[in-house]
């Protein structure tokens, strides 16, 4: 009997906690996720002069930014006076946004990328490569900071959820600034090839360097967001 009243509470409790703040924060992120997957392959190919299907690429980001945007407007539109949390609303929106604005700048790069080509110079796609990788690897570890609220506001903000937060933001702080450290590098690299290369191939490489790397930056606020939470 408790079996049966357990398996009946338990879809209340789930749809109650979906629709709290940090759960469609969560469900926000999700979609940063499934961006970022597609991204980063993408982007590997387009390096690699690889640009059959990308046009495909640019339609499925545009659906997840916008699928993303219903979230954050439902949640901007619903979000209570007070997140019984020691964050206050205007804070914790912008925290929104700037994952919001990941899925913008993955958004704008596709759709440039897409309208043209820019052939990627054989000395430089191993360094945009390891960029993008280690841009990925920014937002996978702001996505395990981000999904470690729900244990945070479970555990009323004990010690080792709090450590081990901290540890994740640790890890963006990490990779953002080895991507940052790779940018540099890559646009040395591009300014060295400069009288080789056409002009408008030079303005588009150093866009497409900094729009990649514009989401670790962003990735970081996030991080940034959580760590003035934690630390009060």
């Amino acid at each position: 009997m408790n079996n049966k009243k357990d398996h009946f509470r338990a879809p209340v409790q789930d749809a109650f906690r979906r629709k709290t703040p940090f759960s469609q924060l969560l469900e926000h992120m999700g979609k940063v996720r499934e961006c970022i997957d597609l991204l980063g392959d993408g982007l590997i190919r387009y390096y690699q002069g690889d640009y059959k299907n990308f046009s495909e690429l640019t339609k499925k980001v545009s659906k997840i930014e916008y699928e993303a945007d219903l979230i954050k407007r439902n949640l901007r539109n619903h979000l209570p006076t007070s997140l019984f949390m020691p964050v206050d609303k205007g804070k914790f929106m912008w925290a929104l946004r700037e994952q919001d604005a990941i899925l913008d700048h993955a958004e704008n790069l596709v759709i440039m990328l897409d309208m043209r080509h820019t052939k990627i110079p054989k000395e430089l796609q191993g360094v945009f490569i390891e960029h993008a990788k280690l841009v990925m690897k920014t937002v996978d570890a702001m996505e395990d900071a981000v999904g470690n609220i729900r244990d945070l506001v479970e555990t009323s903000f004990v010690k080792r959820e709090r450590e081990q937060t901290k540890q994740f933001i640790y890890k963006v702080h990490e990779y953002e600034w080895k991507s940052d450290q790779k940018k540099f590098e890559l646009r040395k690299g591009i300014y060295k090839l400069e009288k080789k290369l056409d002009p408008m191939d030079v303005y588009h490489l150093l866009r497409i360097s900094g729009w990649v790397d514009d989401i670790a930056d962003h990735a970081e606020n996030v991080a940034d967001w959580l760590r003035a939470m934690i630390a009060k």
